[in-house]
């Protein structure tokens, strides 16, 4: 199939899901998308943890299983401090072994034992192994505690076999429940342990059989964000999720931290390659918060200790099922500011999934934003994506949103349709990705600009109109470029597209040597 052919292709909207139409564009395994398409509506996966203690935490969990259909019996309430540090020992008597108690009670869990005899050398030891798991996801309310403090007094055989600077018992919940289904003697607490799904290539072989427990969290500044990001999950698994990806790299060439900026740049490159509307800003500083960042579906940067930029406007043009991540050792030190670290301000902008880490966890056991992106594109859940992107557990790293979230999880046919009778404006989206991915294959631009010349929303979306714009431009065609920016104007964009494309319009002014025209934009 040539540029042209794969352009009128996309336009309309074949009878493939959106991951094997990502899969064959881009040269992935189409087993990739069988997996992903075999792990949609499976919510009888998950357990639904809430506070007991605490009304908020229950109404997080109720407003999550109904909406998911998830069963009652899958929702456990416990007892639990309402603080978001939890110690050591509170952890294991009042979380930890009451889900494996309630797991195994409710044959979610089956498990064997496993006798070493004594020797001279040492005692006999017993351990209980998981056999099977009808469980994948924990998912924990707002309400649950975020960390688990540091204890001093804890004294493990073989703790002094760990790096001096990962010695620490100090740990995200979310991480220390993500080994359920390992013998706690089998764990060492006092550093993190590698992720023996780090990098999976099938989704559903990321379950407790296999060494991970996926755990992430419906939390937040508020119960009520924490509810939102259900709905706003759903609405983008119903109607897709769209708009632009933005990534805020530093620039690095060289030194400790360009494993970071190396991530950032391949999460780029693969919505690039998936068609977004991809910027990647390569300078040291932070975008300015006068940025015009609009219609994020995606933003992932660094290296800020506190939110700030765009991001931290009164209104952040979050799309629904948008992910945002910033890379900062502390970004989730606590998720019910919004205003300091970033998880709960970005979460309080309108960012429909994140991660973050509680404490310190060094570059190189911070999740992989290249992988998780490449795995998103997969069809992967928010969830599987999050885990297959970290090199480690039992560590720092919480992650944030419904696990069971797929955004690329619904036939794009069906999204063609059902956009079409709700006259809905995100189908224009959907002609500016098609439009990227024939970019992407080759295909010329002059073919594609006829293309969409004759394309109705070519007249009518501001997105795609922006986008026949841009083609323009990048033919040397300035006075068309310049019309196309004009009819944007008029169709009522947001006020961050407003800015763009008043920005573009005064810089082909001052190109063509018309100062004053440019200063008038």
């Amino acid at each position: 199939m040539n540029g042209l052919d794969r352009m009128r292709w996309l336009m309309k909207m074949p009878m493939l899901s959106w991951m094997v139409m990502l899969c064959a564009l881009m040269s992935l395994s189409v087993t990739h998308a069988e997996d992903a398409v075999a792990s949609l509506g499976r919510e009888t996966s998950a357990l639904v943890i809430y506070n007991a203690d605490m009304p908020a935490s229950k109404k997080v969990a109720e407003h999550y299983s109904q909406l998911r259909g998830i069963p009652q019996q899958h929702l456990l309430g416990l007892s639990l401090s309402q603080e978001e540090s939890i110690s050591r020992e509170d952890f294991k008597t009042s979380l930890y072994e009451p889900i494996f108690a309630y797991l195994k009670k409710n044959d979610f869990f089956d498990t064997e034992y496993e006798i070493i005899p004594a020797t001279r050398e040492r005692p006999g030891i017993v351990y209980e192994n998981l056999k099977t798991s009808t469980i994948r996801y924990l998912v924990l309310c707002y309400g649950i505690p975020l960390k688990i403090s540091e204890d001093p007094t804890l004294e493990e055989r073989g703790a002094e076999s760990v790096r001096i600077e990962l010695r620490k018992n100090r740990a995200a919940v979310d991480h220390e429940l993500a080994w359920m289904g390992r013998d706690p003697k089998r764990v060492l607490l006092s550093g993190p342990f590698e992720n023996p799904l780090y990098h999976a290539t099938r989704s559903m072989d990321i379950k407790p059989e296999n060494g991970v427990m996926m755990v992430a969290r419906l939390d937040g500044p508020s119960p009520e964000i924490a509810m939102r990001l259900v709905d706003q999950a759903m609405e983008a698994e119903r109607e897709g999720l769209w708009g632009r990806a933005y990534f805020d790299s530093r620039g690095l060439q060289t030194g400790p931290y360009l494993q970071g900026d190396q991530w950032i740049r391949g999460a780029a490159e693969w919505a690039r390659k998936a068609g977004f509307e991809t910027i990647l800003d390569d300078q040291p500083e932070l975008m300015e918060s006068g940025y015009p960042m609009s219609d994020i579906a995606f933003y992932f940067g660094w290296y800020a200790e506190n939110a700030q930029g765009p991001l931290t406007r009164e209104s952040v043009p979050f799309m629904p099922g948008a992910i945002a991540y910033h890379l900062h050792s502390y970004s989730a030190a606590t998720l019910r500011s919004t205003e300091r670290h970033w998880v709960g301000p970005l979460l309080h902008a309108g960012a429909t999934a994140t991660m973050g880490c509680v404490d310190e966890p060094y570059l190189g056991a911070t999740p992989e934003l290249d992988v998780f992106m490449e795995k998103i594109l997969m069809g992967f859940s928010f969830g599987e994506a999050a885990y297959a992107a970290q090199r480690v557990l039992s560590w720092q790293t919480t992650v944030v949103g419904d696990p069971l979230y797929h955004p690329l999880g619904k036939p794009i046919q069906w999204l063609q349709e059902e956009l079409t009778q709700a006259r809905s404006p995100k189908l224009g989206w959907l002609r500016v990705l098609a439009t990227n991915q024939a970019l992407q294959q080759g295909t010329e631009r002059a073919t594609l600009i006829q293309l969409l010349e004759k394309e109705t929303l070519s007249q009518t979306h501001p997105a795609v109109c922006e986008k026949l714009a841009d083609l323009y431009l990048s033919v040397n065609r300035t006075e068309e470029a310049k019309a196309s920016y004009e009819r944007a104007l008029l169709l009522k964009p947001s006020r961050d597209q407003q800015n763009r494309l008043l920005l573009n319009l005064a810089q082909l002014e001052q190109q063509a040597g018309n100062w004053k025209g440019a200063l008038d934009r």
